[in-house]
């Protein structure tokens, strides 16, 4: 995650706008979550940064604005194995309550203190501490899943179409000249549906069936 934490640090210094205009940089972070009704600076943002950086990273955040949906994100990694960049999560005004603060972990100190690169951190991108007794979560994003090529579903279907194609190849030309235009119809009745097995692979994978 070290290279979600150095996309991180480049926003150091974004700040909110006084007065009644906004920021475009961070209004522009609400539209890359998914929220391109949020048009001002002055709205939480720090879930919508912590995305918007997972986005540049090439990653997927939650795509929500609620900071402590981050809980159910990615890995679950213990404090004491937290890296630079991985994200962490804190309750705000009660554990029970739904407010929370999301940001990039950057490191512990002895006295316990969480020190988070995010946003909205005095209306702006900066790294503060932040007690352990409001810590809830850090998480990591999972491992890259296998191509699509690689995953046991396609190679399951894809040696099954190989070896029927290989059968009636070998099939057709052992029949009788009446039958052949029928079989090579079948044949091409076997491949559709083929297809169709093979597009319904690509859809469970899509959801995350390996």
């Amino acid at each position: 995650m070290r290279h979600v934490y150095q996309l991180a640090r480049q926003h150091l210094g974004l700040k909110e706008w006084p007065g009644a205009k906004h920021n475009p940089e961070i209004v522009e972070m609400f539209a890359e979550v998914g929220h391109d009704w949020v048009q001002d600076d002055e709205t939480p943002w720090c879930a919508a940064f912590v995305g918007a950086v997972l986005g540049q990273a090439g990653l997927r955040g939650t795509g929500k604005l609620n900071a402590r949906s981050y809980e159910s994100w990615g890995e679950k990694v213990a404090l004491e194995d937290a890296e630079p960049g991985d994200v962490v999560v804190f309750w705000r005004e009660s554990p029970e309550s739904w407010k929370g603060h999301v940001g990039f972990f950057v490191s512990e100190d002895s006295s316990g203190d969480i020190h988070v690169l995010g946003g909205n951190q005095g209306d702006a991108v900066s790294v503060e501490p932040y007690s352990d007794e409001r810590f809830l979560s850090v998480r990591r994003a999972k491992a890259p899943r296998k191509t699509q090529l690689l995953s046991t579903t396609h190679q399951a279907a894809t040696a099954g179409q190989l070896g029927n194609a290989l059968t009636a190849w070998q099939v057709v030309p052992q029949l009788d000249a009446e039958l052949q235009p029928f079989a090579l119809a079948g044949f091409v009745l076997v491949a559709l549906a083929l297809l169709w097995v093979s597009r319904e692979r690509s859809r469970k994978w899509l959801a995350g069936d390996r």
